[in-house]
């Protein structure tokens, strides 16, 4: 089976040492080899790697002065290159392969090929990709024509109306004009 490093650090040969207690900060909590490393601005796993291939003597000598750059307690501090030989013990042996543990077999994983499947979260990621591409799709596209509201015509206006001509009237009178309507 493939090794996934997500989770190799939980079971790194490097925790027994990493999380190993330097001393006590002068506000009382604890100070772990892992805080030291993280504090400088270094890589506290490739950090311990590489000290796991050192001869301990310079190692012991390096973690003394990162330990006694720390604010910890003066009896911690007066104390530092006792407590990095104490901690050196702790890092796996020189020429020991330094890396997760195989938790059946507790021997060191060997790192192969990359695993053959995605991972799921590139999957999902991929999948709510194409569903926002789908939707900004639709959403571009020009609705449906509507049907254009018909338009009535205009009535003409009224005309004056003229009086019925009755017998014996002149074809010369006049209309009687109309009341114009009011409007309130």
């Amino acid at each position: 089976m493939a090794h996934n490093d997500c989770f190799a650090l939980t079971t790194s040969q490097l925790n027994p040492f990493l999380f190993a207690e330097v001393g006590t900060e002068l506000n009382g909590s604890a100070l772990t080899v892992l805080s030291v490393l993280a504090r400088q601005g270094k890589d506290a796993w490739a950090e311990a790697a590489g000290w796991a291939g050192l001869p301990r003597a310079g190692v012991i000598e390096s973690l003394a002065r990162s330990i006694a750059t720390m604010p910890l307690i003066p009896q911690d501090l007066a104390a530092a290159p006792a407590t990095a030989a104490r901690l050196v013990l702790l890092l796996p042996e020189r020429g020991q392969a330094v890396g997760p543990l195989d938790s059946r077999s507790a021997r060191p994983l060997l790192h192969g090929a990359p695993p053959k499947r995605l991972p799921t979260a590139l999957l999902l990621y991929m999948a709510l990709a194409i569903a926002l591409g789908i939707n900004l799709f639709f959403a571009h596209q020009s609705p449906p024509a509507a049907t254009a509201p018909t338009v009535q015509a205009a009535q003409p206006a009224p005309t004056a109306q003229r009086a019925p001509m009755t017998p014996g009237a002149s074809s010369q009178s006049r209309p009687q004009p109309q009341p114009s309507p009011r409007y309130e």
